[in-house]
């Protein structure tokens, strides 16, 4: 979690809060309050706070602030009779106290957002803590919260305990976005109140998640307690795990649980229901349970778990006619088992469709309807007879189409074959491509049982994520290996010697399935001189550490090092050829994450090597000004490895891949130095990584074509103090291809002894 520490309080500032601690003065903590329709920007007060008051009309604005609750006060924040609290992003925390963090009595607080208009106003507001409305008879009473970062959460209830009847609004409106999390558990707002702590639901007017579907917003049903929704906006998913681990195993008092959930009767799902009364047009909620616990053993069983899980969740206005929201309910994924975007027959791990009743109140229901052993029978039983005398009939192969009905003892004949399923056995196989995809995995999942999967065929976002750390580890390795950087500025006339680069940047790859982004430095370092034969060489070490995101929140840690050695020859008549060979070994240890943020952690680590070759032909012009095109041709492969994330065992395959490319390059030469600009475009002609994943019973195979075309653009120079020592530095940035390189900024020296 990030914490800031900055200290922006003017003189003023620090003067009205000494002068506003009134009641508090005795307890000497650290509260600010503002009573007459003032309005103050705190910026980022420095230190802890204990409480901030806004009264009769006021404005408290701050930046950043840190929150804690005493026990000499009942809430962090306060805002009544129409004052307004802005906070942009903040670490609010109420501890074992059993008060809310924020309370409001006819005023506006806004956390993380710009009021209800759903613009974020940061992505570090951390939450920990009930908020409470109580609303007020002359004000509307307003609590907006905004959670937008996949590095904080809203831990809470959300508490109305205004009149409904009254005629000032009283909301409460959450704004999950892409990254938002809400963890639903009960922190002990309701002190004071009288109401239940078991039954009191929480109550907010409007969720608003994502525009498009994401994996990474959340609802986290901890509780018993309901969650009444008045209208649901984007989509937004809701977690049930009711086997999941959430108490206090430090607690003297902690006894572990003693029954475990298999979700097949309704009383499995005990979290508190979900009622949304309406939905924004193109509105979406999906539920989720975790695997942990369930009795999945057989497809009438998670048919079952699904429909039980599907009743958690309503959708009221549906019996009114309205027809914004749809739904959809889901097992999530665990290593390689289930789907994402598909029902599964096979894995027993799927996600549907939810059909709301509106017999029911608009009540949830996963429709499985008929299974296949269901009408299997009835076709066996009438299409058998009739169309498949033609090929059986022994006796009277041509007579038996139509005349053998009458004499009623030869069709008495025909029922022993039909009834025997062999014969329709027979016919099936005859069409290969579908007998070979359902008796596989479907008749026997349970024994072992393979389930062969195309490129993102039912792919999981654990299998994602280890595709995604796999691929980011070969691109680094390309990062790490490119453009014979050495030898390039040697014909650029740096001189030879003892040499060192720094820099870094960013690279992408953007395929089926996968997305990922590494930030990356990268230090190289070496020697060079001059032969009697004409070609200078020269070894080198390159070193390079990354930080990788995945899709579902993945992230990763690359180390990548590599030796090697290189040459350069002048050909004559301005022509020129350089050769490059690297060794060494790249690593990633990479966690991911599934729909409901489950956690695998693994290492992938292989062994590379690339061999490469560049022809250039400089061509002369005016004033030092120089063209110069360029051909490149390499040999990269990129070794095998195994290992386990977790639960799921993966098996990568080596990759060779040769690649080419073609450049050009405009540079002009003054005294000194030179500068120059190159575009590229590069292709790479081979290369697929074969991977399979194996979770339980479960195994599924991928394959990642890594052949493409990418294009980049660079601008770089150098300069020479003297004939012993230079300097030289560019930037790149790529401009297209699956695989990115987004920018690049690199420097470095060369001295000559």
């Amino acid at each position: 979690m990030k914490r800031m520490c900055k200290t922006k309080l003017s003189l003023a500032i620090a003067l009205t809060i000494a002068s506003s601690v009134g009641q508090y003065a005795m307890a000497e903590y650290p509260v600010f309050s503002l009573t007459k329709g003032e309005t103050v920007d705190l910026g980022t007060p420095q230190g802890t706070m204990y409480g901030l008051d806004a009264d009769n009309l006021s404005t408290i604005n701050a930046d950043y602030v840190t929150g804690r609750l005493i026990d000499e006060r009942n809430t962090i924040i306060t805002s009544q009779n129409g004052s307004t609290v802005n906070i942009k992003n903040g670490d609010l925390q109420v501890g074992r106290s059993s008060n809310p963090v924020v309370i409001s009595k006819g005023g506006t607080v806004n956390l993380g957002v710009d009021g209800n208009t759903g613009n974020f106003t940061g992505h570090d507001m951390s939450i920990e803590g009930d908020v409470r409305i109580d609303g007020n008879p002359n004000y509307a009473s307003v609590i907006n919260i905004g959670l937008d970062s996949d590095e904080v959460m809203w831990t809470g209830f959300a508490l109305n305990v205004a009149d409904k009847n009254a005629k000032q609004p009283n909301h409460i409106n959450v704004f999950l976005g892409q990254r938002g999390y809400w963890d639903h558990l009960y922190q002990g707002g309701l002190n004071g109140t009288g109401l239940s702590t078991m039954t009191t639901p929480s109550r907010v007017h409007r969720l608003v998640g994502s525009k498009n579907r994401s994996f990474e917003n959340a609802v986290i049903q901890n509780e018993h307690n309901e969650i009444h929704i008045d209208k649901l906006e984007g989509h937004v998913n809701f977690f049930y795990d009711i086997n999941g681990e959430y108490d206090d195993t430090e607690d003297p008092a902690y006894t572990p649980p003693t029954k475990t959930y298999n979700g097949l009767t309704p009383d499995s799902f005990w979290g508190g229901d979900i009622h949304i009364t309406s939905a924004a047009p193109n509105a979406y909620a999906h539920v989720f349970s975790s695997q942990k616990g369930l009795d999945v053993s057989s497809e009438d069983n998670v048919n079952k778990i699904l429909d039980n899980l599907a009743h958690k969740i309503y959708y009221h206005n549906y019996v009114n006619g309205e027809r914004n929201l749809q739904g959809t309910v889901g097992i999530a994924s665990n290593g390689a088992e289930s789907a994402r975007f598909k029902v599964l027959t096979e894995g027993y791990a799927k996600e549907g469709a939810i059909t709301w009743q509106a017999d029911k109140n608009g009540q949830g229901k996963y429709v499985y309807g008929e299974n296949k052993p269901a009408p299997a029978p009835k076709p066996e039983v009438k299409p058998t007879p009739k169309p498949e005398p033609k090929p059986q009939p022994k006796p009277t192969p041509k007579p038996e189409v139509k005349p053998e009905p009458a004499p009623a003892p030869k069709p008495e004949i025909k029922p022993t074959p039909a009834p025997a399923p062999k014969p329709e056995v027979k016919p099936t196989p005859a069409p290969t491509p579908k007998p070979e995809v359902k008796p596989t995995p479907a008749p026997k999942p349970e024994n072992n049982g393979h389930i062969h999967v195309v490129v993102d065929d039912f792919d999981t976002p654990h299998m994602r994520g280890a595709r995604s750390a796999i691929m980011s580890n070969i691109n680094g390795w390309r990062t790490l290996t490119d453009n014979m950087y050495r030898p390039r500025v040697l014909q650029q006339g740096e001189p030879t010697g003892i040499w060192a680069r720094v820099g870094g940047g960013k690279y992408s790859f953007n395929a089926t399935g996968i997305d990922t982004d590494t930030t990356y430095t990268r230090i190289q370092g070496g020697y060079d001189a001059k032969t009697s034969s004409g070609w200078t060489v020269g070894g080198q070490v390159s070193y390079l550490r990354g930080n990788d995101d995945y899709v579902f929140n993945g992230t990763g840690k690359e180390k990548a090092f590599a030796v090697g050695a290189y040459g350069l020859k002048d050909l004559g008549n301005n022509q020129y050829i350089h050769i490059e060979s690297q060794v060494g070994r790249a690593s990633n240890d990479f966690t991911v994450r599934n729909e409901i943020g489950e956690r695998l952690s693994g290492e992938t680590k292989a062994n590379a090597y690339s061999i490469g070759a560049r022809y250039g032909k400089t061509v002369k012009l005016s004033n030092g000004t120089y063209i110069e095109p360029q051909a490149q041709l390499s040999y990269t492969h990129f070794g095998g490895d195994s290992f386990n994330a977790g639960s799921m065992h993966v098996d990568q395959s080596g990759v060779s891949s040769t690649a080419g490319g073609l450049g050009l390059e405009i540079g002009k030469n003054f005294g000194a130095g030179n500068i120059y600009t190159r575009i590229g475009v590069n292709h790479a002609f081979s290369g697929t990584v074969k991977t399979t994943y194996t979770s339980g019973a479960t195994t599924k195979y991928t394959s990642e074509d890594i052949k493409g075309t990418w294009t980049d653009l660079a601008f770089g120079g150098r300069y020479g103090f003297n004939a012993n020592n230079s300097i030289f530095g560019d930037i790149s940035t790529g401009l297209s291809g699956d695989y990115k390189a987004g920018w690049s900024v690199n420097a470095g020296f060369t001295h000559k002894f």
